[in-house]
């Protein structure tokens, strides 16, 4: 089945996930994202099969929200009937979709605890696994997020044989591929593991190719709306702002897309380039991206590409996203059209999720989803901040003096904020003036009223709303620039160091 035949009009829907990120796609993290975008589809971080099962809470580690959908709920684990339960918990909490993690290279993952990546290595565990999953839910789909390749089993016919097995024989029909593989045994780290194999999206393609009764999702590297949107739909567009000539420039910033495609080899999508006849491949001479990456878009995809999937992007410059709604799925408009817009809904997330404990006189700490139901509040149905956070929320209204030095009192007394609770809130926002001058103060003033204790109890929302002072009107109230009026410098640059460089850096 070639590409020309399966042509998928630029019109017609195409995905756009962010990427499941440890330690980054928490809820709070995910409710900006969703403020942003109500269209991109998010993911949680991986969570461990056993933490689901024995969990009594699941919002104290999930914090799920209808406003959040659509959401995937990712897991790890080895254990089938573990990974059935969990994911049968997973259902009922109210995810759509549950995903099997067969791509985290970690040492701690793959090694110790012998999931992950190395479920690529081990099949027939990977199939139980994912059968067990598959016959455990009532009306979701379970997929596997992989690689497409692992240290020395880096080929496509293996990759065949390993999603073939788990299609025939656990029933899986969604995959997302890493097109990157991944080395064990903790020669290479994490982050290493994620800019440092070359990409290999030509391989992503053929599995495209190679079961088009299965989806499939791409995800590695892609910097930005426009590459995603190009590897989705695999048509240029009139307004592309990259010329020929500068390709061998911009690669490195700007994903490798070869606008002079004219002719494919329909069996492994090979790309021929019309001008010099030389073939992409891995290492690919074409594309000049970091260690030997192919990162070239066909003329015409398969319609079974159903999506791209962004990650690092989305941590380093969220403001990206304000566009996806438009750009990527031809939305009229987007949610907000500036910071200040973001800031403040997200401060209002905030305030929701961990209200203020400045002005009540309930000894309990938030420390997690959800905040304590704190009913002892000393202010009326118009709320009212404390002498410190009055500025943005009024004048206290209490019931009395006696309540008023009461609560006043707290102040200088227990913290009832814990600063889990606020750097898990501040981290999400810090990126949000990516690429502007005044990244570094913002996160230095959020910083200083973190840490300052009489400052604490009027909560996250607080110091978000305080620390935006610092930043200039001009800057707040600047309008979003669109996706296709964006330069390179406007794109996060996750290049891989080259093996050399990577090699002098260790000395």
């Amino acid at each position: 089945m070639t590409h020309s035949q399966n042509h998928h009009p630029l019109t017609s829907c195409k995905e756009l996930h962010i990427a499941p990120m440890l330690n980054v796609s928490k809820p709070e993290f995910l409710s900006l994202m969703r403020i942003l975008t109500k269209k991109a589809i998010l993911w949680t971080e991986m969570i461990a099969d056993k933490t689901v099962v024995n969990a009594g809470d699941l919002d104290q580690h999930l914090g799920l929200t209808p406003a959040l959908h659509p959401i995937i709920c990712q897991i790890g684990g080895r254990d089938a009937s573990n990974c059935a339960e969990a994911t049968r918990l997973l259902e009922d909490y109210g995810y759509r979709e549950v995903n099997l993690n067969i791509g985290c290279p970690s040492n701690h993952t793959s090694g110790r605890r012998q999931f992950g990546a190395m479920l690529m290595k081990q099949v027939n565990t990977a199939v139980e696994v994912v059968s067990a999953m598959s016959s455990n839910v009532k009306n979701i789909p379970v997929s596997v997020k992989t690689r497409v390749g692992v240290d020395e089993l880096d080929t496509l016919e293996y990759l065949i044989q390993f999603i073939g097995r788990l299609r025939n024989e656990a029933g899986c029909r969604k995959f997302i591929i890493h097109a990157r593989k991944c080395v064990l045994g903790g020669l290479l780290s994490p982050e290493q593991n994620r800019i440092i194999p070359p990409l290999n999206y030509p391989r992503v393609y053929a599995l495209c190719d190679h079961f088009t009764d299965c989806t499939f999702v791409l995800n590695g590297g892609i910097p930005g709306l426009d590459a995603a949107k190009q590897l989705c739909h695999g048509t240029f567009f009139n307004n592309h702002p990259y010329k020929k000539k500068d390709a061998a420039n911009v690669n490195n910033k700007k994903i490798g897309l070869v606008n002079d495609l004219e002719e494919e080899k329909e069996k492994n999508m090979t790309h021929i380039d019309s001008q010099d006849h030389d073939v992409h491949a891995v290492p690919c001479s074409i594309c000049k991206a970091s260690n030997g990456s192919c990162t070239v878009a066909p003329v015409t995809v398969p319609p079974n590409l159903i999506g791209c999937m962004l990650g690092r992007a989305a941590m380093d410059n969220p403001c990206m996203f304000w566009d996806v709604d438009r750009f990527f799925y031809g939305e009229v408009g987007n949610p907000c059209q500036n910071r200040r817009e973001v800031m403040i809904k997200y401060c209002e997330y905030l305030e929701r999720t961990y209200p203020r404990r400045c002005c009540d006189n309930d000894e309990r700490t938030t420390f997690c989803i959800p905040a304590p139901n704190v009913t002892k509040k000393l202010y009326g149905t118009n709320g009212g901040g404390c002498d410190i956070c009055k500025e943005f929320y009024g004048e206290l209204l209490c019931f009395g003096q006696k309540e008023l030095m009461q609560a006043v009192s707290t102040k200088s007394g227990k913290v009832k904020i814990s600063s889990r609770v606020i750097d898990r809130a501040l981290k999400p926002i810090y990126a949000i003036f990516f690429g502007l001058p005044m990244k570094k103060a913002f996160q230095r003033e959020c910083d200083r009223l973190s840490k300052e204790l009489n400052v604490r109890n009027c909560g996250p929302g607080y110091m978000i709303r305080k620390a935006m002072h610092i930043i200039p009107v001009t800057v707040l109230d600047a309008p979003f620039i669109r996706t296709e009026d964006l330069g390179i410098e406007d794109v996060p640059n996750h290049v891989a160091p080259t093996l050399h460089q990577l090699t002098k850096c260790q000395c």
